[in-house]
């Protein structure tokens, strides 16, 4: 079980509850759906992240050239940069500057000076819990599209397809 935080959307006044994560101490980067805000996280681990393009800088949003190698989201949506985490009642997109009230409010570390990023892009992101099923986040892991020989082509000339 993981504990969770209450947050309220600035669009639609209701609340939602919320786990923040820190994507250096994880050892992963991240992305939102761009439809639903769903978290997606790349975890450093999983070998499949060695077909994909270098990141420019690790443990934060993910680079554009990751996009295209990314399976879509569950809702129909893509997993992009710049992407941001949504409100689970409206659908709206947060403020980070907005979000920066709550997060503040409910971390311990604020206690040492420490301050929310006021972005969705560098270390910290926000895995929401969905209302549907509670006691389950709106995150979902490595959703990557499977390296596969393309037709003609010789083993170890690979192209990313969605074919097993």
């Amino acid at each position: 079980m993981f504990t969770l935080s209450k947050g309220d959307c600035e669009h639609c006044s209701r609340t939602f509850h919320y786990q923040l994560w820190q994507a250096g101490f994880g050892d992963f980067s991240y992305a939102y759906c761009d439809s639903c805000g769903t978290l997606a996280v790349f975890n450093f681990s999983n070998q499949k992240l060695n077909a994909l393009p270098a990141l420019s800088e690790t443990h934060r949003a993910i680079d554009a050239a990751w996009e295209p190698h990314l399976a879509p989201c569950g809702c129909g949506g893509r997993f992009r940069k710049g992407a941001a985490p949504r409100c689970v009642h409206c659908n709206s997109i947060l403020s980070p500057e907005y979000a920066a009230s709550y997060i503040e409010r409910n971390s311990t570390e604020r206690l040492r000076g420490w301050h929310w990023q006021n972005n969705w892009n560098a270390d910290y992101c926000l895995a929401i819990e969905d209302p549907h099923e509670p006691g389950t986040l709106r995150q979902v892991t490595d959703p990557i599209l499977e390296a596969v020989p393309a037709p003609g082509k010789k083993p170890g000339n690979v192209h990313l397809g969605r074919d097993g």
